[in-house]
């Protein structure tokens, strides 16, 4: 510093303190704390406002979800990292990490509405595991008031193996399910299903593949901007994650009328759809009875006879193809069926093994004329004796032991591979579910049939 400038300093003497400009200056405090308050009254304001606005319209709560496990165990990892073993059935949390099965396990997780005081919940969407089958459950919401606009919305995330999905669409409210082959912000695949209808999802470290029965449903790869492709019903979308490439194709399709029951629109009759046609023997006593009913939220057949019966009887329903329906052309046909078995008297399928509490029936005729059955049962109750038949004797495959009240998932795998190639199914005549024994109480949810080639006939890539 100069003498000059030291000069000027020292003439000019010391800087005024915030005091004495404030006594000099009263206006200018004053306005500064207005000012600061006006703007913290603001902040405030829109803090409280925006607030009022996530919870009234933005908040959520939890849906009641449910595991029921249908067959050997599942494997449950809570946010302790710990896996639980878990053979019957539990609620579940958004602090579940992980679920998973094992070869022979089969697991559905189920979600329900929020119902009011004293109703039954329905069901909004079913997810069954197949065999070695994990996904992570991430939470599953609805909002919290009823004039939100927001969907309800299910997650999973890191998801690899066999899904059977169900989204019944019950409700006003719209229902958005969301799965990733792995983390939302990952380079795997985004599955979102919008609409009601039955899904099968499969994915793998190489690709994924939606098919849709009916509904729609889109996929697209996280890490590209590109739009989703979207899946309707009789297509699947295969998403190949090394090529990144997609394929839409129409490879197998549903041929039955009405197959997923909780998907059929509620009517004021409790009779089978008109599609099917169910039928009691009318010499049998007690009789029978069938009927479509709300059962644990969702809509299935229910197939029933009680009143102490002890001798055989049985309900039937069978959709019927007139004059045939060609399969020829096709080298896959595969049956699927839901359904959950309440009660049973007799052990296994009785002593011929010709009385289960649910039969699956396929009639057809062959390139020659001739007639031929597929037959394939389902029990619960086991023979202590170890000596009761598992065969009937029209059947090439055992019945399948399931468990009792638990809704169980079954797929036939490709029949055309079981049936010796020179009496193969032609022509297939009709599709029958029944229900024999002495007294039986089955809930059926579903029976699909599905034909096609096991290669793409009409896809396209994209």
């Amino acid at each position: 510093m100069t003498d000059q400038t030291m000069a000027t300093a020292q003439a000019a003497g010391p800087a005024p303190s915030a005091a004495e400009i404030g006594a000099a200056h009263p206006e200018r405090v004053a306005w500064m704390v207005l000012l600061v308050a006006f703007a913290c009254f603001c902040v405030l304001t829109i803090g409280i406002v925006f607030g009022v606005y996530q919870f009234l319209f933005q908040s959520a709560v939890a849906l009641p979800v449910s595991l029921e496990v249908a067959k050997g165990t599942v494997g449950i990892t809570g946010a302790d990292l710990i896996e639980a073993v878990e053979r019957d059935q539990r609620n579940l949390t958004d602090t579940v990490t992980s679920i998973s099965t094992d070869a022979l396990s089969q697991a559905t997780i189920q979600f329900h509405n929020l119902a009011e005081v004293d109703a039954q919940t329905s069901l909004l969407a079913a997810v069954t595991l197949q065999g070695n089958t994990v996904l992570t459950f991430d939470y599953a919401n609805t909002p919290r008031f009823d004039w939100s606009q927001l969907p309800q919305r299910i997650q999973f995330t890191r998801f690899r193996g066999s899904l059977d999905i169900l989204v019944t669409g019950v409700g006003e409210r719209s229902l958005q399910m969301d799965i990733y082959s792995d983390e939302p912000s990952g380079s795997g695949v985004h599955v979102q299903l919008l609409s009601k209808g039955r899904y099968r999802l499969s994915a793998s470290e190489d690709e994924l593949r939606l098919f849709s029965l009916s509904g729609r449903g889109t996929a697209r790869f996280l890490d590209e901007p590109s739009s989703p492709s979207s899946a309707r019903a009789g297509q699947e979308l295969v998403m190949r994650l090394g090529s990144r490439s997609v394929i839409q194709q129409d490879r197998m399709q549903s041929v039955l009328t009405d197959p997923t029951f909780s998907l059929i629109e509620p009517a004021d009759s409790t009779a089978a759809p008109p599609s099917w046609e169910c039928t009691v023997p009318p010499d049998q006593t007690p009789q029978g009875t069938y009927s479509l009913v709300e059962f644990e939220g969702r809509q299935g057949m229910r197939l029933r006879r009680v009143n102490n019966a002890r001798t055989n009887g049985e309900v039937r329903c069978t959709q019927v193809f007139p004059g045939g329906l060609d399969v020829s052309g096709f080298d896959t046909m595969r049956v699927l069926t839901t359904f959950s078995p309440e009660n049973q008297s007799l052990s296994v399928c009785g002593s011929l093994a010709s009385e289960c509490i649910l039969m699956l029936r396929i009639d057809y005729r062959d390139i020659y004329g001739s007639h031929g059955s597929w037959l394939r049962g389902f029990y619960y109750a086991e023979d202590v004796t170890g000596a009761a038949r598992k065969t009937c004797a029209s059947c090439i495959q055992d019945h399948i032991h399931t468990k009792q009240a638990v809704w169980y998932t079954f797929d036939s795998d490709n029949l055309l591979n079981l049936i010796a190639e020179e009496i193969r199914p032609f022509l297939i005549d009709s599709v029958t579910f029944y229900a024999s024994g002495h007294q039986f109480d089955i809930v059926v949810g579903e029976v699909i049939l599905l034909v096609g080639n096991s290669t793409n006939n009409s896809g396209n890539g994209g």
